[in-house]
């Protein structure tokens, strides 16, 4: 077998070692670099689509496609639990579990900081309902926010 036909083993099986997760959001961005800010791949993710991860570091995982390796995904846009999967006893969930399982929060978690925190219900209403109707933010947009709030260390 020749170098090539190695290097396609090695590829394949480092492939079948990968973590496979689901996409849990439309308009994620998928980033040349693990950051928020930067240049983005030119590939798309949609909702519902498996991603092999290949490598991980400060939130942001190295998918094998799209990008053929070379993109980063945000841990926030992918889920490794499968489509309605709760910790706990799935037949007795709740829609609204489902919804915080997926924010990442229990029922508990978030009464008791909603409860600590009355005056947020408003914020917590806008950011639900923007959170719900859109895609992340534009890259250039999210630059201009950095650079006028002086964030990101000139990363």
């Amino acid at each position: 077998m020749g170098a090539k036909g190695i290097a396609v083993l090695v590829s394949l099986a480092v492939l079948a070692a990968a973590e496979t997760v689901v996409v849990k959001r439309d308009g994620a961005r998928v980033m040349k670099a693990p950051r928020f800010f930067g240049e983005a791949c030119k590939v798309t993710v949609a909702s519902g689509q498996k991603v092999s991860l290949l490598e991980r570091t400060g939130g942001w995982a190295r998918i094998a496609a799209p990008g053929d390796g070379r993109c980063w995904l945000h841990e926030t846009a992918w889920t490794d639990r499968k489509p309605g999967e709760l910790v706990g006893n799935p037949a007795t969930a709740s829609q609204r579990d489902i919804e915080l399982a997926g924010r990442g929060f229990s029922e508990a978690e978030e009464k008791n900081f909603r409860s600590t925190n009355p005056d947020l219900a408003p914020d917590f209403a806008i950011i639900d309902a923007y959170v719900t109707r859109s895609s992340e933010t534009p890259p250039d947009e999210l630059t201009r926010f950095l650079a006028a709030g002086q964030l990101g260390g000139g990363k």
